[in-house]
């Protein structure tokens, strides 16, 4: 659903063609692992318009290229963003998973955002807590594969408090942006 938040954010703002949101989507997300094909990026545009979300609003042709069709996008379409934005900090997986939904905060509710975000806190420190490094009940495997386990434990532990500190950022972000509003 990231893309289609992506879509269906830059639709909200004007209407456009899927080649111009490939462009935007490399422009903002090109220092991401973000792999995004044109046929990705048109494949989600036929889903948006079969799902109402968007419309075609104007199909240019010109001679020697194929149609170009703009793009808008529906009330339907701006209900879904706001649902959308929402279910990503719901169901978190990891922060990449939040980018899309990131550069759309000010089309949703800050105040609501910042809850989901502490939310994703409280979760991240329970699980954290579960896998603390220096929890003993690696102390039961042979040598190697302790040794083995207690990285994994070690990387694990990190990038959830790498995370941690991140969305820490991220909610005295929102928080300010809220109170602006």
């Amino acid at each position: 659903m990231s893309i289609q938040i992506f879509i269906l954010g830059t639709l909200s703002e004007e209407q456009c063609h899927p080649y111009d949101i490939k462009k935007r989507i490399l422009k903002h997300l090109d220092q991401t692992d973000a792999k995004v094909t044109e046929g990705t990026i048109y494949y989600n545009f036929e889903v948006l318009l079969k799902k109402g979300l968007i419309e075609k609003i104007e199909i240019i042709q010109t001679d020697n290229r194929p149609d170009k069709t703009t793009y808008g996008i529906t009330e339907k379409g701006r209900d879904a963003l706001q649902e959308g934005i929402y279910a990503a900090f719901q169901k978190f997986t990891n922060v990449q998973s939040l980018y899309a939904a990131l550069v759309n905060l000010d089309k949703v509710d800050l105040h609501k955002i910042a809850y989901l975000i502490e939310d994703i806190l409280r979760k991240l420190e329970k699980r954290i807590a579960y896998i603390k490094p220096d929890r003993p009940e690696i102390e039961e495997f042979e040598v190697d594969l302790k040794d083995t386990l207690l990285l994994m434990k070690d990387h694990a532990y990190h990038s959830i408090q790498s995370d941690i500190t991140w969305l820490q950022k991220l909610l005295h972000h929102v928080q300010s942006r809220a109170l602006k509003k």
